[in-house]
């Protein structure tokens, strides 16, 4: 589909029909940004929102795919071109979830390394905590049950921890209190480093802070830790098999990995009008892009077995996996991804060890 051609047609419909961007994004119950990132050329409206576009802009579907108004002798001829153009995009582009979020417009895309450390540094620059929010220690995601119900942690009197992914520094804290002596903290975005900085500080904590992408050579010591973890952190990996390699190098012999990351069956599931449909296949384990508000994200999806193969073969043994739902906090959310969460796992967890 031409978006800018859709998004100019969408312009001139609005403003034949008397509405502001305002006005025409409240009758759809979205934000003016999101119209005008339509309008742009920059995105398109979810699937939900076409027919209520095309009630709201007196048009057809067939007009809204083509970007133009339709005689008689086009219409038959349009429709099949547009039918023809929907199934290809359909495999291009499929929905996706992260966290709670389903993201906007995903396409596959090909592996690229440095660009998606700077796609993704970008995000968490800048609107990556507002927009996904915070996962920090106790939770371990989703609607996983706390640390402190699941106790993987193990004692951390005088222990040497790294966190990958340190985010705004709440889970070193959480760490500190926990008895650890010596705190590590790598991210990938420099202004989450400054910001777990500043935090720590405040609370008068001390730790070693790197800013680096997880899989790439950064200095951590070797042999030298007792925990490694992360929480909602490792997925975003460009190099599943090298960063397990690098933690298992920097892990003490018996030294524990714990992290937690969505669930593979959660991307592949979303709620419409109340009911669970697979959007996304299982087993697609392709690179994307997706729109997250006024930036991109890129991530590869990956399988359970992914991880926990990339895991033994560089030399983990596996202590456990959790995927089990807090069927309390499931429920007393009250909404759509907690319903989710009762009838399927969102999140996961696992410890593995150094032996």
């Amino acid at each position: 589909m031409d978006q800018v051609k859709i998004g100019r047609f969408i312009a001139e419909m609005r403003k034949q029909q008397n509405l502001t961007q305002r006005e025409f994004a409240d009758i759809l119950k979205i934000s003016d940004k999101t119209v005008s990132k339509w309008e742009c050329g920059n995105g398109m409206p979810e699937l939900s929102l076409m027919l209520p576009i095309c009630e709201s802009l007196k048009i057809n579907l067939n007009e809204l795919f083509s970007g133009e108004k339709l005689t008689d002798a086009d219409y038959k001829q349009k429709a099949e071109e547009n039918m023809m153009k929907l199934v290809k995009e359909a495999e291009e582009m499929k929905k996706n979830i992260v966290g709670g979020k389903v993201l906007g417009q995903v396409a596959n895309v090909d592996r690229n390394v440095i660009g998606a450390h700077k796609t993704n540094t970008e995000f968490w620059d800048t609107i990556g905590s507002k927009f996904l929010g915070v996962t920090a220690l106790p939770s371990w995601g989703g609607f996983l049950p706390s640390e402190d119900k699941l106790g993987l942690l193990e004692d951390l009197s005088g222990k040497s921890v790294l966190e990958i992914g340190c985010g705004n520094g709440r889970s070193l804290k959480y760490i500190a209190d926990r008895g650890a002596a010596d705190l590590w903290g790598l991210d990938i975005s420099a202004n989450q480093i400054e910001r777990t900085r500043d935090f720590l500080s405040s609370q008068g904590v001390i730790a070693n802070l790197v800013c680096s992408p997880m899989e790439n050579d950064c200095g951590l010591p070797c042999n030298h830790f007792d925990l490694v973890y992360s929480v909602y952190g490792i997925g975003w990996t460009t190099d599943l098999d090298k960063t397990f390699k690098r933690i298992y190098s920097y892990l003490k012999d018996n030294g524990v990995f714990v992290f937690g990351w969505s669930h593979p069956i959660h991307k592949c599931v979303s709620v419409e009008n109340g009911k669970l449909i697979f959007s996304n296949s299982y087993f697609n384990e392709e690179w994307y892009c997706a729109d997250m508000s006024d930036k991109k994200i890129m991530l590869s999806n990956r399988m359970l077995s992914t991880y926990i193969n990339a895991l033994a073969d560089n030399g983990f043994i596996i202590d456990k996996l959790f995927e089990q739902t807090d069927r309390e906090k499931a429920t007393e959310a009250g909404n759509d991804y907690g319903r989710k969460a009762l009838m399927l796992p969102t999140s996961f967890v696992i410890k593995a060890r150094k032996l």
